[in-house]
C-alpha cells in the first residue's frame, strides 16, 4: 500500500501527516509526500521543483521526513498549477493507493485557500481521500480501535464496507455499520417531499452487518436525521476513522442536501476516508 499526503507546512497539513503516519504504521503503507510552491497569483501549469523553488520545499520534506520518522518517505515537488490539481494528477501517475489531506481552515478565507484542496479531492482524485479534522496533530496518537462505515445499500455503501473491512481484517479493528434515516426533505416547486432513505433502513442495517466477515468484530447502529450531522455526532461515541462512499446526484439533490462527504470533513471529529465510486 502507498499513501499520498499533501504537504504545505501549515495546521492542516501537519494534521495530514500526523494521519498519514498512523496509517501508515496500521497497515505497512509507504508515504509519498508532495508539496506545491505557488508561482504567483495567476494560473500556470504545474512543473517539477529546481533551483531557489527546490530548497524552498525541502525545509518542508525535512519537516515531513522528522514527522514520519521510521517509514519508508518519497518526496515530490512541484511549482504553479493548483494543489488539488496537482495532486490529483501525481495520484494517477505514481498509482498511490490512498491520498491523505487536512480539513478545510475554518472560516470563508480558510475555505477559499485550502478547503477547495480537499472538497476538489473528493470529487476528481482517482482512489480513495482521507482528510484528518482539524487539530489531529495535537492529539494523543493512538491506534485505531473502531471504524464506522455509512452504509444505505448503495453500491457507493459496499464499497466503503468492503475497503473498512480490509483494514479492520489487516489491524484487528472492529466496525460499527451506521445506517441513517434521512427524513423527508421539501421539493422546491413541486407538491410532495423526498421519501425516507432508505425505505427499509433495519432490513439494510442487517444487511450490512451481515456483509462483513466472520473474522471481523462488527455491531450496527441505526441513526435518525440529517445524514452528514448524524454521522458526524455518532462520531463522537469512539469512532476512530469513518469511512464513506463518494456518490453523485442530480442538481436539484445537490441544492437541497449538499454533499454528506464535503459536509463531514468539516463536521466529523474523526478522520473521514471517502471511497471512490465503484
Amino acid at each position: 500500500m502507498r499513501i499520498l499526503v499533501g504537504f504545505d507546512g501549515t495546521d492542516g497539513g501537519h494534521d495530514a501527516l500526523e494521519l498519514t503516519r498512523s496509517l501508515a504504521v496500521a497497515t505497512g503503507a509507504g508515504a509519498l509526500v508532495a508539496t506545491v510552491v505557488p508561482y504567483g497569483p495567476l494560473p500556470i501549469d504545474f512543473t517539477a521543483l529546481e533551483s531557489d523553488a527546490a530548497a524552498e520545499a525541502e525545509s518542508l520534506f525535512r519537516e515531513a521526513r522528522r514527522r514520519l520518522e521510521g517509514l519508508d518517505v518519497e518526496t515530490r515537488g512541484f511549482g504553479g498549477g493548483s494543489p488539488a490539481g496537482v495532486i490529483t494528477d501525481l495520484a494517477e501517475r505514481e498509482a498511490v493507493d490512498l491520498v491523505v489531506v487536512g480539513s478545510p481552515h475554518r472560516g470563508a478565507v480558510g475555505r477559499a485557500l485550502i478547503g477547495s484542496v480537499a472538497q476538489s479531492l473528493l470529487h476528481g482524485a482517482p482512489c480513495a481521500v482521507a482528510v484528518a479534522p482539524h487539530g489531529h496533530a495535537e492529539r494523543d496518537p493512538a491506534p485505531l480501535r473502531l471504524i464506522g462505515v455509512a452504509f444505505d445499500g448503495t453500491r457507493e455503501s459496499r464499497a466503503a464496507l468492503h475497503r473498512a473491512e480490509g483494514l479492520a481484517a489487516a489491524t484487528g479493528t472492529a466496525i460499527r455499520v451506521l445506517t441513517v434515516v434521512a427524513p423527508p426533505v421539501a421539493l422546491p416547486g413541486i407538491v410532495g417531499y423526498t421519501p425516507v432513505n432508505p425505505p427499509e433502513p433495519d432490513r439494510v442495517l442487517e444487511e450490512g452487518v451481515k456483509a462483513v466477515g466472520s473474522g471481523v468484530r462488527v455491531e450496527g447502529r441505526r441513526l435518525d436525521g440529517p445524514p452528514a450531522d448524524s454521522l458526524a455526532e455518532a462520531c463522537e461515541d469512539g469512532v476512530d476513522l469513518l469511512v464513506t462512499g463518494s456518490r453523485g446526484y442530480g442538481p436539484a439533490m445537490r441544492v437541497l442536501t449538499g454533499s454528506v462527504s464535503t459536509r463531514l470533513i468539516n463536521r466529523a471529529p474523526c478522520p473521514v476516508l471517502v471511497v471512490p465510486r465503484p
